[in-house]
């Protein structure tokens, strides 16, 4: 068989082998290439995701020192505020703003001035950090020569925030010139709702810059410290109005009781004069009543009636003014010392019953109508029984004396928180108002007509308020004028 015609069929068969070849090559490359290209983009969002993830892992990183920051700051105000609260000299309160509370806040530099005085613009620098003595002096010097400059610093409300390569303003460049630093805050220090002073912060490099979340913290720092600053002002103010008030009670204490002393001599004095006159005018008092006495029994010869009516004046007039004596040199006595109250037991029945038989004929012939209410779980009381039955007699006397005929009056008894109250309240003229104050002190009469009329020394209220003292009790006047007056006395039970 000839080759050639097996040639003539492989040929064309190798064509077509090759060219079956060549298109399953074309189509693994065109795949590989499809499958490339999808590997590409896959890999290129990958790699946007990655770099989303860092920028947000970087945002988040900061947001962090932020917070972390924020935190700190926080803390170490909450710790200064504490501090703060507790200081109460105003040049104390600076020095607690320190170079490693500054740095907790994230600062490098930091300076606290405030006004000199309410009438003083002159700006006084309290605090610095960062800074030497010359560079703080130089700008103490700087803020008071612009003040144009400086005045911004001291507006009540907001903050000063500058980044110096940020700056748009030539007045802000020309802080951070003067401060010597490239990124700082202010805000005002506030003290009765005015700015006295401020708090400056910031950092000298240019890449640390300050935020609104500094100004928050600062602002928190400014406003204990102006009103740690009112506070202070304040405790100053009222401490020292108590060293002068104390000075003052001093000065009217001794002033006082030098006129005590003065008041205690006179009243000496007065209290000799009165038991000195009292005495020399027993002796003719005496005198005249016992004359007047022997002339009315008519043994120095015959006494005719008109004689008689008055001789018996005499011996009134006179028994009044022995009473009078009498009162005056009592009172004296109690003043003095020289009474002894002879206290023991004594039935407070007795007592009454006593004063009322003695006022029996004037209540009687005024148709008054006496009531005795005694309320007290035992009869004795501790007093001296002469004295007692004195200050009753007073008492009810001046009751009948100055209640109109048909009124009442009331003798009352309790006890009361370990003492003996007794009050005698009648139905009479009662007191004027202005002179209730008045009715204990010797010879007052009270300005109205029937008291006038009545006659009396005004020493009996006197006496009897000495003998309720000498008893350690105390005696007190209630009145309404034209309805009644009620005296009440008490005396210890012990």
């Amino acid at each position: 068989m000839s080759i050639l015609p097996i040639l003539g069929l492989l040929v064309p068969v190798g064509i077509l082998v090759f060219i079956l070849f060549y298109l399953t090559e074309r189509n693994k490359r065109v795949e590989s290439e499809e499958k490339s290209k999808g590997l590409q983009d896959v890999v290129r969002q990958l790699d946007e995701q990655a770099r989303l993830i860092i920028k947000t892992d970087l945002a988040l990183n900061k947001v962090q020192e932020e917070l972390d920051k924020k935190i700190t700051g926080l803390y170490t105000l909450h710790e200064l505020g504490k501090r703060i609260n507790a200081t109460l000299n105003i040049d104390d309160l600076f020095t607690l703003v320190t170079q490693p509370l500054v740095s907790k806040l994230g600062f490098s530099r930091a300076l606290i001035a405030i006004k000199g005085g309410p009438s003083s613009g002159t700006i006084l620098i309290k605090t610095s950090i960062g800074y030497s003595m010359d560079e703080r002096n130089k700008i103490e010097k700087e803020l008071n020569k612009e003040t144009r400059i400086a005045a911004p610093l001291f507006k009540k409300t907001g903050f000063l925030l500058v980044n110096r390569d940020l700056a748009k303003i030539e007045h802000e460049d020309r802080l951070s010139a003067i401060f010597k630093i490239e990124s700082f805050l202010t805000v005002p220090i506030v003290a009765k709702d005015e700015a006295i002073g401020f708090i400056l912060m910031g950092d000298v490099s240019s890449y640390s810059k300050v935020t609104e979340g500094d100004a928050e913290l600062l602002s928190v720092l400014t406003s204990q410290i102006g009103a740690a600053i009112e506070n202070t002002k304040l405790y100053s103010e009222l401490f020292n109005s108590h060293h002068e008030l104390e000075r003052r009670v001093k000065e009217r204490t001794l002033e006082l009781d030098r006129l005590n002393e003065e008041l205690r001599r006179l009243n000496k004095m007065k209290s000799d004069f009165v038991s000195a006159v009292s005495h020399e005018l027993r002796t003719p008092l005496t005198s005249i009543k016992g004359y007047a006495s022997i002339l009315m029994t008519g043994k120095l010869g015959e006494v005719s009636q008109a004689q008689k009516e008055r001789l018996e004046k005499i011996d009134k007039h006179s028994n009044s003014l022995t009473r009078l004596v009498n009162n005056l040199l009592d009172i004296s006595r109690i003043e003095s010392g020289r009474v002894q109250m002879e206290m023991r037991e004594i039935s407070i029945k007795d007592i009454l019953d006593s004063v009322v038989d003695v006022m029996a004929p004037q209540i009687k012939e005024k148709n008054i109508s006496l009531k005795i209410n005694t309320r007290t779980k035992k009869d004795m009381v501790r007093a001296d029984s002469s004295q007692l039955e004195r200050v009753f007699i007073n008492l009810l006397g001046n009751a009948v004396k100055f209640t109109p005929a048909k009124g009442h009056v009331t003798i009352s008894a309790r006890e009361k928180d370990g003492t003996f109250e007794f009050s005698v309240e009648d139905s009479g003229i009662g007191i004027p108002r202005n002179g209730m104050e008045h009715v204990f002190e010797e010879f007052f009469r009270s300005d109205n007509a029937l008291d006038q009329k009545v006659k009396g020394t005004g020493l009996g209220l006197s006496l009897v308020k000495k003998i309720i003292e000498a008893h350690k009790g105390k005696i007190w006047v209630e009145s309404q004028l034209g309805k009644g007056t009620k005296f009440t006395f008490t005396i210890p039970k012990e």
